[in-house]
């Protein structure tokens, strides 16, 4: 009986300090960020000195950053185009330079698979005034203007720790307004689809702030302006670079 005893005691007293090593359990708050920096473990046996061909203990090997999560963000920066355009009624053609500041919003979510890799989604939406005025010899001149930019893309990077360096691509939509002086309809308006490749490198500041640096090259396809010329419209082909920056803010995800 007394065997048992001694051994019950054992049992409690190692449970204790178990509980007292392992620390509350705290359950986080839906805003919290998440333990993004994990302690790194020490070893537990200090008196052993590796030798210098001895690889690193598997315990030693802790990840600093995890990059999984879903986060949102804001961007802004420079938006440099190109409108290549065409008057039938004319037969000329040319290149338009345009360029302009953008500002906007960011939503994502990246999952690291493995040691390194990781894989995400990011959707994003900017403001922009971007414009510029087409003027034939011979037909009025088409004023054109882009009001938003926005983009859907699938995002692959490869973290070293807290920085990631990734590439990126997806689809790209832009708003145009044009507006032809003397014709009857006097605008339109066109909502073009098109596509998007780039990368950049993100660098995590804190547990959940992130800041990255980013380029795109978006080609935006075309429209055109119908004016009283006849003989043809105005035919537009726009593309554009797009570089900016910005901050992401990474939500807890358990």
């Amino acid at each position: 009986m007394k065997i048992v005893m001694a051994c019950l005691a054992f049992i409690a007293s190692a449970s204790a300090a178990l509980a007292a090593d392992a620390g509350p359990v705290v359950a986080p708050g839906p805003f919290a960020p998440p333990p993004a920096f994990p302690a790194a473990r020490a070893n537990p046996d200090p008196t052993i000195t590796p030798g210098p061909f001895d690889p690193p203990p598997a315990y030693s090997r802790v990840r600093v950053y995890d990059w999984t999560g879903f986060y949102l963000g804001i961007n802004g920066g420079a938006v440099l185009g190109t409108t290549n355009w065409y008057s039938t009624p004319d037969l000329a053609g040319g290149a338009l330079k345009t360029s302009s500041g953008l500002i906007g919003g960011t939503a994502g979510y990246n999952l690291q698979a493995g040691d390194a890799v990781v894989v995400g989604a990011e959707a994003d939406m900017d403001w922009t005034g971007a414009a510029g005025t087409i003027a034939p010899t011979s037909c009025a001149p088409c004023s054109f203007k882009s009001p938003w930019f926005a983009t859907t893309r699938l995002r692959l990077g490869y973290a070293f720790n807290n920085i990631l360096p990734y590439v990126t691509g997806g689809v790209a939509i832009a708003e145009f307004d044009a507006n032809m002086r003397g014709a009857p309809a006097g605008t339109a308006v066109s909502n073009n689809l098109g596509w998007t490749v780039g990368g950049g490198i993100e660098v995590a500041i804190t547990e959940a702030l992130r800041a990255k640096a980013e380029y795109l090259y978006a080609n935006l396809n075309g429209f055109s302006c119908y004016g009283p010329c006849g003989g043809g419209p105005i035919s537009f082909n726009v593309s554009t670079n797009v570089v900016r920056a910005g901050l992401n803010y990474r939500f807890w995800t358990n």
